[in-house]
């Protein structure tokens, strides 16, 4: 039987407590670590573009594989993912129950743009698992170079935890916003 003020974990691990110094600076310490994965991913996606230009099967000979364009299309279209969800105005999406969201143009919008940003999010991210199966996995000529797609893998998956980490960073109240209701 559980009490009222009873209050139960619901980990078996309990989470210390961020000390009060940085509990004042959690939202700018989520867009700098947010700002540190996405130029974390770029960095490894630009480190196998050197790679890729440097390498040679035999002097003189260029390498089976290099990247191109089918390389940088799917973070690109992260990016323009990352770059669509963090500019919706999350105050857009709260439905305060005035009226039908249904006919609410504002929150219609808002909704559907961050429909269209997470689908460019995902939509990145298959492309580059596509591109490592099909053009570094399964293209015989590619044996060696794998890591060229594993480069594009991680830059996704470095951008999407960089889109996640600034949305929720980004909602926490900031020191300088004030909410002044009449």
């Amino acid at each position: 039987m559980s009490r009222l003020g009873e209050t139960r974990r619901v980990c078996r691990v309990r989470l210390p407590n961020l000390p009060l110094a940085m509990r004042s600076n959690v939202r700018a310490m989520g867009v700098y670590a947010s700002g540190a994965l996405f130029a974390a991913g770029w960095w490894i996606f630009f480190d196998a573009c050197v790679r890729s230009a440097r390498e040679t099967q035999a002097p003189g000979e260029p390498a089976p594989v290099a990247i191109k364009l089918d390389d940088w299309a799917p973070g690109l279209c992260t990016m323009a993912g990352l770059i669509i969800v963090n500019l919706v105005d999350k105050q857009q999406l709260l439905d305060d129950g005035i009226g039908d969201w249904q006919h609410d143009p504002v929150l219609w919008r808002a909704r559907t743009w961050l429909f269209v940003g997470f689908a460019c999010l995902a939509g990145g991210m298959a492309g580059s698992l596509a591109v490592l199966i099909i053009k570094y996995m399964l293209n015989e000529h590619a044996v060696g170079y794998v890591e060229l797609g594993v480069a594009g893998v991680l830059q996704n998956v470095a951008m999407m935890a960089c889109a996640m980490v600034l949305w929720f960073s980004q909602r926490t109240e900031s020191d300088y916003e004030y909410n002044l209701t009449l």
